[in-house]
């Protein structure tokens, strides 16, 4: 099979003709062929590929992904380190008091504290395994429960989860990383949510970290989810953001671009609009900086073309001092974060 391109020189979202963006940019990590233009809409501020690689062939983009590497050992769970009782006692507390994960240990005294310790930013942070933030869900003590994760890849979140005492469901259409995922544990349905057909109202958690920007048309996976989805139910989006520092900074060397397999690029505006169009009402949208430092070094490693497939770029100088910069936009209030963060609710 070869990769079939398509253009879209429309807007999904109001119709609008798109304006040239970027032009000329090439897949510097893995070496796919082709060239790729980037049309951003004048009045959604919604940014997309033009061409961009047809449904039936996209899967060729993805040979050499990352989701393809096997976890490193111990990165799922609690790691042993030094003060590691204190540690565990105070996420246990945490887990429990505050989050409602009464399961896995008998000794409640400390959970008393757990809501209280929970008010302090970073031990809420740290007591939830870091990278989780919002994706990490208060505990539903209930036989059917279920958590389903989009695009799973390895399975990472979803095993986690499932220790703590979640039904689990990993949703993921590349059959190289479903099958890692299944290796773990992990219930995979291989191909899409639409295509897996979920009974209404049957899950409690719908989560996409990184994959709203992959799929050809995200309008109709934000209304599936909210089909699944139980009244209440919450569904967790963690997408790149166009109107990062880093895309101002880094323009066409912007790691956020991953040409060909990010086919569409929000920002706050653009997925707001997007939204509007789904049946989700409730919702909060801000920009996050987390993945900020990442985000400097691998822009930099591509703008040197200095980087290739899976490997990791190195450290740079700088990188504190523009996480710190962006931190600050995101703490003024401005959309400036790498990422953007949606919590909406059924």
């Amino acid at each position: 099979m070869d990769l079939v391109l398509e253009q879209i020189p429309h807007c999904m979202i109001c119709g609008a003709e798109g304006l040239w963006f970027h032009r000329d940019l090439q897949d510097t990590r893995h070496g796919d062929p082709g060239r790729y233009h980037l049309r951003k809409c004048p009045h959604c501020n919604l940014a997309w590929l033009d061409p961009r690689p047809d449904i039936e062939s996209v899967s060729l983009c993805y040979r050499e992904y990352y989701t393809h590497l096997h976890e490193p050992p111990g990165s799922c769970g609690s790691e042993r380190r030094r003060l590691e009782r204190l540690r565990d006692g105070l996420r246990t507390a945490i887990l429990c008091g505050h989050f409602g994960y009464r399961k896995g240990h008998r000794d409640h005294r400390m959970c008393r504290m757990g809501g209280f310790l929970a008010r302090i930013p970073l031990l809420r942070h740290r007591a939830v395994y870091d990278d989780l933030g919002k994706r990490f869900p208060v505990f539903v003590d209930r036989r059917d429960n279920l958590l389903v994760d989009v695009g799973c890849g390895r399975g990472d979140f979803l095993g986690r989860m499932r220790s703590l005492g979640w039904n689990v469901l990993g949703i993921e259409p590349d059959p190289v990383a479903a099958a890692l995922a299944q290796q773990r544990g992990v219930p995979v349905f291989r191909g899409t949510l639409n295509e897996a057909e979920l009974p209404d109202a049957t899950a409690d958690q719908v989560s996409l970290n990184h994959v709203l920007e992959h799929v050809h048309d995200p309008l109709r996976l934000l209304r599936e989810c909210h089909r699944v989805l139980r009244p209440g139910g919450r569904l967790v989006l963690f997408l790149p953001n166009i109107d990062s520092l880093g895309h101002r900074f880094f323009g066409r060397h912007w790691a956020g671009l991953d040409l060909p397999r990010h086919l569409f690029h929000f920002s706050p505006r653009s997925i707001d609009g997007l939204l509007r169009q789904s049946p989700f009402r409730r919702y909060r949208i801000r920009t996050i900086g987390k993945i900020s430092p990442s985000i400097y070094d691998t822009s930099l490693s591509i703008r040197e073309n200095t980087l290739k497939g899976n490997e990791e770029a190195r450290q740079r100088r700088g990188r504190l001092v523009f996480r710190m910069i962006e931190r600050l936009f995101c703490a003024a209030g401005f959309p400036g974060g790498e990422e953007i963060e949606i919590v909406a609710v059924k």
